[in-house]
């Protein structure tokens, strides 16, 4: 087989590992009972060899960790050194989703192996056969990553380049990887898909505890075996007592997020997220894009696992996007990936497809993030169930949200009841509050985080508004995402107050014709996430009796981060009085100009300001002292307008200095100096 060909087809292996090891994330107990619809992605027929793969040796073996824990252990290799890789094969490390084992990830690694590579696998601490008990995806186990990747490197009856080492894997599998690059650990590089830097933060958002957290934790020992914290966070979730929810908040972030340590990391990492994931929000990894100082590529979209859709397009792209990472870091091959955009997205958007009536996933990239061009759009809550641009009136008119709870209904008996039955329904009342826009005149692209400023006040002291956003075509209503908020410290009563809070990261796009509905609700659960999440909510509910208020305010309102087709918004909703724009709507003339950035000097990040005259093609692009071009901000056709660009120098890897942005629009041309300073 041609060393082309063999490249590919271990990476359709790779790809189908990693859906694989996702998937083994999704396993529960207790189980809901719609499992994840999962289904291994369909890639091109693997070309048949001109000669027969690889025989491959399996040897079975254990490594004896620094406090006397034992890991069960596997490697596959080629019975044969490879002429052309005088240095060896180079090695693979697979890391499995969270309660599974070794064994799962065996038909992979042997198939891989079989093309000329060295792959090893393990189980994780208290899990599958290793010894210990886990202490939930901690430093503990990227440390014991660490140990593991030192043995590889001196495992030399293998045939493999010590040198030449990849760690793939998702989820805990994509963690653990993340975690150990920022703790000294030295390998080639990384794929990690479905992590995230905040992961253990974003179980428990905004004060509200995600139902996969606790599926997390209630496995059975048979399945993970777990250390007497994490044993204890099992009844602080089921607990109404604020002491026991302090804990929770206090503990399980120590030793888990890691993203005061992202400027350690030295090993080039590849990084993918799922808009729609029940376990980590992408907001993570999107927030914390400037600390990785590391060669990096970020994708955030259709990820297959944790709950999110999948894309049959979006599968064949990722094909390539993890070859072109494999030829330029293994195989040192120069396609250029490093100048290209650092940043993949895929936003979704009507029709649905089947199965499942899922989404349709269109792709996108920008070398920046956030992408140029996108502008706040802040919908309010107003009388009678609308979404206008323009704030209610009257600030002191409200709406309630009852949360009615009896028969003193516990956390334990909720779950048991899977939130449904004659029992549940009985001694919970589901309350929703529905809010509708009038029909969109244009498509409206919201590209990644969104937030909710809420005005409101409670009788009870703890309390809870979950945001749905929809939208509402003539024949389809479908989620699209969602904002969890719980107030667990309400400590004086009816109070009104502000919380501003942001959601699950998300892309997409709303059509032309169709509504956006925000469904204020005090139990999560959604005709969409019946698949993964069964009857269960996305985040456990408050079982506290309450009225809870939502004043109809210029306080109350859910900003998205918006790119509009047109320059001027005006009349964003049919028949609606208020106007949204990116610019001045107010019929001055518009001259071109190039503004002063700001703040100057600045570090990491700055505001470019400009305006064009007329349609036409626009370019923003920053140079050096030298005159070489650093990034292109803008290279699209714009319309009449004034524009506003974040640059943020990190995302360039830029050093302290003088460089100079240069706009062109048409004939007009126009240059300005902007400092840095680190």
């Amino acid at each position: 087989m041609k060393k082309g060909k063999k490249i590919k087809t271990l990476l359709i292996i790779l790809m189908l590992f990693i859906t694989v090891a996702l998937n083994a994330q999704d396993k529960k107990i207790p189980q809901p009972k719609g499992k994840d619809s999962y289904q291994l992605p369909t890639f091109p027929k693997v070309p048949s060899p001109q000669s027969a793969p690889y025989t491959v040796i399996k040897v079975d073996f254990t490594i004896t960790l620094r406090d006397n824990v034992v890991l069960d252990c596997s490697k596959f290799y080629p019975n044969v050194s490879n002429p052309f890789l005088p240095n060896g094969y180079p090695a693979v490390i697979m890391v499995h989703g969270y309660g599974d084992r070794k064994e799962t990830l065996e038909g992979f690694a042997s198939a891989q192996a079989s093309f000329g590579y060295c792959v090893y696998t393990f189980s994780v601490r208290g899990q599958g056969n290793s010894g210990g008990l886990s202490n939930l995806i901690s430093i503990v186990e990227a440390q014991d990553l660490i140990e593991v990747v030192n043995y590889v490197k001196h495992d030399q009856p293998s045939g493999l380049d010590s040198s030449n080492v990849l760690i793939t894997g998702g989820s805990q599998g994509g963690i653990l990887p993340y975690m150990a690059n920022c703790n000294g650990m030295n390998v080639k590089c990384i794929i990690s898909a479905l992590s995230s830097p905040t992961f253990a933060s974003s179980w428990i958002e905004n004060g509200s505890i995600k139902m996969t957290f606790l599926w997390t934790i209630s496995y059975t020992p048979d399945t993970a075996r777990y250390d007497n914290q994490v044993t204890a966070m099992q009844s602080w979730v089921y607990s109404n007592a604020l002491d026991k929810w302090d804990s929770l908040a206090t503990w399980l972030p120590v030793g888990r997020d890691f993203k005061n340590q992202l400027s350690q990391a030295t090993v080039p990492i590849m990084l993918e997220n799922a808009w729609q994931d029940k376990f980590f929000n992408a907001l993570g990894n999107i927030s914390t894009i400037p600390s990785v100082n590391v060669p990096k590529r970020y994708y955030f979209g259709a990820v297959r696992g944790h709950g999110g859709e999948f894309s049959t397009t979006e599968d064949t792209w990722h094909e390539n996007f993890f070859n072109e990472w494999f030829f330029y870091w293994l195989f040192g091959i120069n396609n250029n990936i490093l100048t290209r955009p650092i940043f993949h997205y895929a936003y979704t958007t009507y029709p649905t497809v089947s199965p499942n009536t899922m989404w349709t996933f269109v792709h996108d990239s920008s070398s920046v993030w956030p992408p140029t061009g996108l502008t706040d759009l802040k919908i309010y809550f107003n009388q009678n169930g609308q979404l206008k641009t323009t704030p209610n009136t009257n600030s002191t008119q409200n709406v309630v949200l009852n949360n009615t709870v009896s028969n003193n209904l516990t956390m334990l008996q909720a779950v048991d009841d899977e939130f449904k039955g004659t029992q549940f329904n009985n001694r919970f009342k589901k309350a929703q509050l529905v809010f509708n826009s009038a029909p969109l005149t244009q498509n409206l692209l919201m590209v990644g985080n969104q937030f909710v400023n809420l005005d409101y006040s409670s009788s009870a002291n703890v309390c809870q508004f979950n945001f749905q956003i929809y939208e509402v075509s003539s024949t389809q209503t479908k989620l699209v995402t969602r904002v969890n908020y719980t107030d667990r410290k309400n400590t004086v009563l009816n109070l009104r107050k502000q919380k501003a809070f942001y959601g699950v990261s998300h892309s997409h796009e709303f059509r032309a014709g169709n509504r956006i509905r925000i469904v204020v609700t005090n139990l999560d659960t959604a005709p969409d996430d019946t698949s993964f999440l069964g009857s269960n909510p996305h985040v456990l509910p408050v079982l506290t009796n309450g009225k809870h208020k939502l004043f109809l305010s210029n306080n109350s309102y859910i900003d998205l981060q918006v790119k509009y087709p047109t320059t001027h918004a005006t009349g964003l909703f049919i028949n609606e009085g208020g106007t949204t724009s990116q610019t001045d709507n107010n019929n001055t003339p518009v001259s071109f100009s190039l503004k002063q950035n700001f703040p100057n000097p600045f570090n990491p990040s700055t505001v470019i300001e400009f305006s064009v005259p007329n349609d036409e093609f626009v370019t923003l692009k920053v140079y050096d002292m030298t005159g070489r071009e650093i990034a292109t901000l803008v290279n699209e056709q714009k319309s009449t307008g004034s524009y506003s660009i974040n640059f943020n120098a990190d995302a360039f890897h830029l050093s302290s200095g003088i460089y100079f942005y240069k706009l062109s629009a048409g004939s007009n041309v126009s240059v300005k100096k902007l400092t840095l300073i680190k």
